[in-house]
């Protein structure tokens, strides 16, 4: 028989530095999401500017609401235990940066920023700059918790 005591503990699937790392790349993703819609939105529709954000935000949020339940699920706990606890952060994320981004598209601070020749919407970047603390405690701790050592 085999003497294990002396072995390393397992890695963790996912620590906190991959987290962290994958939350950024989705941050341009998002924003892509957020960005394309909205301009879309403005340019071809008669909607007021909180529905656009919310229709913008939405397109978005049912993008990772996919991606992370489905794809990026890490954590010990089941599916169906952690659903009730995902949704009800997706929703109050949507609602939080559906109102964010409408009262930042109505206080225009005439501020303008590019990469090269593609302007960003400094109103979208704000959106995510100003939640992305909350929403990654929000799932970190509280939605898909890393297991317990």
């Amino acid at each position: 028989m085999k003497d294990l005591s002396h072995c390393e503990p397992p890695e963790r699937r996912q620590k906190v530095r991959a987290r962290f790392l994958w939350f950024l790349a989705g941050a341009s993703v998002n924003y892509l999401l957020i960005a394309t819609p909205f301009k879309w939105l403005k340019a071809h529709t008669d909607f007021p500017i909180w529905g656009i954000a919310a229709c913008s935000i939405g397109v978005s949020t049912t993008f990772f609401f996919g991606w992370n339940y489905f794809i990026n699920f890490r954590t010990d706990a089941r599916k169906r235990d952690a659903f009730p606890r995902y949704l009800t952060a997706v929703v109050c994320m949507w609602a939080l940066s559906s109102a964010t981004l409408t009262l930042l598209k109505h206080v225009n601070a005439q501020m303008a920023f590019s990469i090269g020749h593609i302007p960003l919407d400094l109103d979208i970047v704000a959106t995510q700059f100003f939640l992305s603390g909350l929403k990654f405690f929000l799932y970190h701790q509280w939605v898909f918790p890393l297991p317990k050592e």
